[in-house]
């Protein structure tokens, strides 16, 4: 109810759940888009995935059009296929600089191409939004985000993290999600 999301899974630390999450939502047919100074954790995430990624200079949204635009054009490059699934993944607010990312701008862009949207909301869980329930909140973004990831270890002041999303992804989580499914608390 908090994160205005059908579901939530929650996880040791905020590190598990990106790392938990980018590699069961994505694979090979898949396509990443990440900002340049996306946290540790959303990078590893993409590492443990078999998804090729790219990435757009930091809260560029032209240039993240421009790559979204050529994935929808071109599609994979070895076949020319379209991309099962195109993920744009961004921090909601960026842990060593602390400024917010354009998120109004990177949802229209990504619904513009048919993509999807994940956001680290690990540094704005407790700060931004109503009740500090983070930058999808604080820019109003309720139903337009497909997941959520935040910790409970810095503002909160408790130990964990989370993803909110749908039903659907909470199940496939449970199933998949390695940091999950290996090591619960």
């Amino acid at each position: 109810e908090f994160k205005h999301t059908e579901a939530v899974l929650t996880f040791q630390s905020g590190f598990t759940a990106n790392t938990g999450v980018i590699p069961v939502v994505t694979g090979e047919a898949d396509l990443i888009v990440s900002d340049a100074l996306n946290h540790a954790s959303i990078i590893d995430g993409m590492r443990l995935s078999k998804a090729p990624r790219v990435v757009f200079p930091h809260k560029d949204t032209a240039a993240l059009r421009d790559l979204l635009r050529e994935a929808r054009e071109k599609g994979r490059p070895e076949t020319g296929e379209p991309y099962r699934l195109i993920l744009v993944v961004t921090d909601g607010v960026f842990s060593m600089d602390g400024d917010i990312a354009p998120l109004p701008d990177i949802v229209a862009a990504a619904e513009e191409f048919g993509a999807a949207v994940m956001v680290d909301d690990a540094h704005a869980s407790g700060v931004l939004g109503r009740n500090g329930r983070g930058t999808i909140d604080h820019f109003d973004l309720h139903g337009r985000v497909h997941i959520q990831v935040g910790t409970l270890s810095k503002a909160i002041g408790v130990l964990g993290g989370y993803v909110a999303g749908s039903q659907a992804l909470r199940d496939m989580l449970i199933q998949r999600a390695r940091p999950f499914l290996f090591s619960t608390s």
